[in-house]
């Protein structure tokens, strides 16, 4: 908040408070300097923004999935050993046999270059956790879910896609929707699908707001995560406990990761307001279906 008040340090407590409601994405937006699609966000939980990247960006980033999935597809075919923090891998539990990566240096730097945009479009002061990316193939099912604390603030982008098994005349346009549940978190609720061409993006309350796909029909299906925390927020875990962004995922600091007896699944209340509630009923159901929390 210093950085858009120049004289953040000489104001009084009350100021300070009243500072916070005017510009953070809460209750009392000002409508003269908030992004629209922040007033959408703060309104649903999740906002989409069209080209968020161009069209070549894109297509660029769709090719570099490919080939990565193709080279790891080589050295199994090799019996070659490839590490997964380099090379990605295969057997990420939400999606097995697809190809996953975490913090690839190009997403990773996507996500870095994209956290003042991001702010704007969220109205509030970001710091990047992490990217991970994925190869969906035909058949595969995005169950229905929400996102660790380091998924805060999330962000899905479409990169590319190959329909060309779907028949066209029947289905023409078409792509793989994203559900979305209720701002509330309430969760095994109808959802809202979401349509994206490459570029586009939907930002949403990945902790909080309930999340699926359903079995994809096309050949192949590229997005890539981009995750953010609230700055001095309730979980604030920069760069998902690495030292710098662009390391793999066994770089992490385990000391800065929140164990998964505290976390406490938040929901957003009719006032704006977020309310953390955790039970014991909770914690047992939980513990039952891990897929409830993505880690």
């Amino acid at each position: 908040m210093n950085k858009k008040i120049a004289n953040w340090d000489s104001l009084s407590d009350i100021d300070k408070e009243k500072a916070q409601e005017l510009l953070k994405g809460e209750a009392g937006l000002n409508p003269a300097v908030v992004h629209p699609a922040a007033k959408y966000f703060e309104e649903h939980g999740w906002v989409k923004i069209d080209n968020y990247i161009d069209k070549n960006m894109a297509n660029l980033l769709y090719h570099h999935v490919q080939l990565e999935t193709k080279r790891l597809a080589w050295f199994e075919e090799q019996n070659l050993e490839a590490d997964e923090n380099v090379h990605g891998t295969f057997s990420d539990s939400q999606a097995p046999g697809d190809f996953s990566k975490y913090g690839d240096p190009i997403f990773d730097t996507l996500l870095s270059l994209g956290t003042e945009k991001m702010c704007e479009l969220t109205n509030k002061d970001l710091i990047p956790t992490y990217s991970y990316h994925r190869l969906y193939t035909q058949g595969t099912e995005l169950k229905r879910h929400k996102d660790r604390p380091s998924c805060e603030i999330s962000t899905t982008l479409c990169l590319g896609y190959d329909n060309s098994n779907v028949d066209a005349k029947k289905y023409p346009d078409w792509d793989w929707p994203m559900f979305v549940g209720p701002k509330d978190g309430e969760e095994g609720t109808g959802g809202l699908p979401i349509h994206m061409k490459p570029g586009d993006m939907i930002i949403y309350r990945g902790d909080v707001v309930e999340h699926w796909r359903e079995p994809l029909w096309g050949n192949n299906h590229a997005q890539v995560f981009l995750h953010y925390n609230e700055k001095d927020g309730q979980y604030h875990i920069p760069y998902d406990g690495r030292a710098m962004l662009g390391l793999p995922a066994n770089f992490k600091d385990k000391n800065a990761k929140m164990e998964f007896e505290d976390f406490k699944t938040p929901t957003i209340k009719e006032n704006g307001k977020i309310e953390i509630n955790w039970d014991e009923d909770d914690k047992k159901e939980s513990l039952e279906n891990p897929k409830k929390i993505i880690y």
